[in-house]
C-alpha cells in the first residue's frame, strides 16, 4: 500500500473571475485570490473546430476508467488513469513524449493550444514553467477530452496529483491548478461548475473511490461558466468542480494541469 501524502487544507477562493492571463492573475489564482481566469477568444476557433472534428473518432480515443468519469472520451492516457499502478504508470512515461507529438499532428501547422499555454506559462510565471517529472521521467501533456452530447459529464470531483503518486518531485507542491482551452461548445449544457472549497474528508473517500460526488450530495456550486470555442479557463483543480452534460453538440477541449510549489519555483504542467 503506498502511503498518500496528505497537503494542507486551503482557503476558499472568491467567485471572482480575471478576464486575462498575466502575471498577476496567475499568481492571485494560485494564492486564491480570485476564483478563476476566463481568457475569451484565446484560441483561433476555426483551428480548434478543425482539430475538435478530428478528435470525435481518433485512434486513440479511450475513457477515463472510473464509474463517475467513464461517459468522458480522452485521447491518450492521463495520468489518472495510471495512479499508483507501476505498470501502467511506466506505459504513461513511455507514451509520453510520442503522444504528445501525436496530438500536435492534429493542429498541424499551427501551435496546439497546449503548446501556447506553456509558453505563457514560462513567459508569466516569475520562476517560468517547465514539463513535470516523476521518478525522472517526463509526463505527457495535452490530453483532449471529449464529452458526446447527453451522455458526458463530470461530477463533482477534485484532481490532486499527490492523490496518484509518491514521486519525490513532487515535495513541496502548493497548488494544484488546470487550464482548459476549449475547441467544440455547445450552446446549452457543457458548464463547468466551481465549488471554490476543498472536498470534505468525507467527500473525498467518495472521490477516490469513484471519482465523483452526486450533484445531489453538494450545495448549489457558487460559480458556473459557459466556454466558448476558443476560451481558456484556469481554476484550482484542487477544489470541487464538476461539468454538465452538453445538449445537442460535442463538447471537446485540450487540458494541462499546473503544479505551482510557490512563485520562486518554476511551475509545472502535464495531463
Amino acid at each position: 500500500m503506498n502511503v498518500q501524502v496528505k497537503a494542507p487544507r486551503r482557503a476558499v477562493a472568491p467567485a471572482v473571475v480575471a478576464t486575462e492571463l498575466t502575471t498577476d492573475t496567475l499568481l492571485a489564482l494560485a494564492a486564491r485570490e480570485i476564483g478563476a481566469i476566463h481568457v475569451k477568444g484565446y484560441y483561433p476557433v476555426d483551428v480548434a473546430d478543425a482539430a475538435a472534428a478530428r478528435c470525435i473518432d481518433h485512434p486513440k480515443l479511450g475513457h477515463y476508467n472510473k464509474k463517475y468519469t467513464s461517459s468522458v472520451g480522452r485521447i491518450c492516457t492521463p495520468h489518472i488513469d495510471s495512479e499508483w499502478d507501476p505498470v501502467a504508470a511506466r506505459k504513461y512515461h513511455d507514451e509520453a513524449v510520442e503522444n504528445i507529438h501525436d496530438l500536435r499532428s492534429l493542429f498541424s501547422p499551427h501551435l496546439t493550444p497546449a503548446d501556447k499555454i506553456r509558453l505563457n506559462l514560462q513567459e508569466f510565471w516569475p520562476a517560468g514553467a517547465n514539463i513535470q517529472r516523476l521518478h525522472g521521467h517526463s509526463c505527457f501533456v495535452g490530453a483532449i477530452r471529449v464529452f458526446k452530447p447527453a451522455s458526458s459529464r463530470f461530477f463533482p470531483h477534485n484532481d490532486t496529483i499527490i492523490e496518484e503518486s509518491d514521486a519525490p518531485e513532487l515535495q513541496g507542491i502548493e497548488e494544484q491548478m488546470v487550464a482548459n482551452m476549449y475547441l467544440r461548445t455547445p450552446s446549452k449544457g457543457g458548464d463547468l461548475q466551481l465549488w471554490l472549497r476543498d472536498p470534505t474528508a468525507d467527500e473525498m473517500v467518495k472521490i477516490r473511490d469513484v471519482e465523483g460526488l452526486l450533484p445531489t450530495e453538494v450545495e448549489a456550486a457558487p460559480l458556473v461558466i459557459h466556454p466558448d470555442a476558443g476560451d481558456l479557463i484556469i481554476f484550482s483543480s484542487r477544489m470541487l468542480h464538476a461539468v454538465t452534460p452538453s445538449d445537442e453538440s460535442y463538447r471537446i477541449g485540450m487540458a494541462a494541469f499546473i503544479g505551482c510549489y510557490g512563485s520562486e519555483r518554476p511551475l509545472t504542467y502535464w495531463s
